[in-house]
């Protein structure tokens, strides 16, 4: 608001008590007082129930929910799509010549949704969907799944079989293909190259090293996903080392993160971010002669370069933005992919910078 706005730029805040019904209320006072554009409420079911309200009112909202459901024309769903996520990473790894994948993706709703997205884009990407585990909280559960995953239970008898099959034998050459085999637990690789995990922080920890357990060799097998793995306690962890995840570019998140200390003296919330690109746009759009919030200005083609990255708000109220792809490393993350430019190509490593012309207005950052 303080660097990006004119002095016709107001903001009314306004509370939801973090409910649908106080979302209503307070979405009802704002349009009251003139609002010409809603940014939030925070929670899909909240954007739903406000939705019908601001489309009798003929104003636009920008909702911060990665609920999809909760999209529709004038309706934004401004939060990180976990299905632009998955494209990334998926999309990225193909382009590295991963061309068999597997998932082990937890039972529900939101897994379903990843399921089908994961299904979907490694085809487009030319890719085979291998094996997919599904598995409830349970650790026996988690457990059972990742033994499913990697073929474990066949795989072991295999190597008994083996082994039974060797001591049988009264020559050289099968006494030292049997010693060859004493530190072994399974016989044959999974057939695999990469596997999607949807964990993140102490959940992640458990289940990462199963993979490892049970004979999935994480040294070959390339684990992809789709949250932040960049804390400490992750990046110890041996079973994650090389892991690539998408998300926003690291360096460019802890600029803002550094920009927002400065000024309020504590670490942003996750939706800071979003909260500040959103207001931005609207301080943006809102300033004199730049067509206000209708539809038109706010879906334009080419995007707006936000401060963590590219996002483009479409006709049906789905939100794109644009991702790196970041490799986990014991001392650090780094990025192999850089988040594209533009939203011609999110493969590329990387990708040619836009010209001027292809920007529609870049949203410039906080204390720059």
């Amino acid at each position: 608001m303080f660097e990006v706005a004119d002095d016709n730029f107001v903001l009314l805040p306004q509370d939801t008590k973090g409910s649908p019904e106080g979302a209503v209320e307070a979405a009802q006072r704002a349009i009251e007082m003139g609002a010409q554009l809603l940014i939030g409420p925070v929670f899909g079911r909240s954007a739903r129930a406000v939705a019908p309200l601001a489309s009798k009112a003929a104003v636009n909202l920008i909702a911060f929910t990665n609920d999809r459901t909760a999209a529709a024309k004038g309706s934004f769903v401004f939060g990180f799509l976990p299905e632009d996520r998955v494209r990334r990473v998926v999309s990225y790894a193909a382009s590295q010549g991963v061309q068999r994948f597997a998932a082990l993706i937890p039972a529900g709703p939101f897994g379903d949704r990843i399921a089908a997205d994961y299904a979907r884009v490694v085809a487009e990407t030319g890719g085979v969907l291998i094996r997919t585990e599904r598995y409830s909280r349970e650790t026996t559960s988690v457990t059972e799944a990742v033994k499913q995953l990697g073929n474990y239970r066949e795989r072991r008898a295999a190597l008994l079989a083996e082994r039974k099959l060797l001591s049988q034998q009264d020559d050289d050459e099968s006494r030292l293909a049997l010693k060859r085999l004493e530190k072994k637990e399974t016989l044959g690789d999974v057939p695999f190259d990469a596997v999607l995990l949807l964990e993140i922080g102490e959940a992640l920890k458990a289940t990462a090293p199963l993979l490892p357990y049970y004979e999935i060799d994480t040294r070959k097998v390339r684990i992809l996903g789709i949250d932040d793995w960049s804390s400490r306690s992750l990046r110890r962890e041996p079973s994650l080392a090389g892991a690539w995840y998408a998300g926003p570019s690291p360096d460019a998140l802890a600029d803002f993160a550094k920009r927002f200390a400065a000024v309020y003296k504590a670490p942003p919330h996750a939706l800071a971010a979003l909260a500040y690109d959103v207001t931005a746009l609207a301080a943006v759009k809102g300033s004199k002669d730049a067509g206000g919030f209708g539809i038109d200005q706010l879906t334009v083609e080419n995007g707006f370069a936000g401060s963590v990255g590219l996002f483009r708000l479409r006709s049906d109220g789905l939100v794109e933005h644009r991702f790196a792809v970041i490799e986990v490393q014991p001392d650090g993350v780094k990025v192999v992919s850089p988040s594209p430019d533009s939203f011609e190509t999110v493969q590329h490593q990387s990708p040619e910078p836009p010209s001027d012309a292809k920007k529609d207005v870049e949203i410039k950052s906080l204390g720059q």
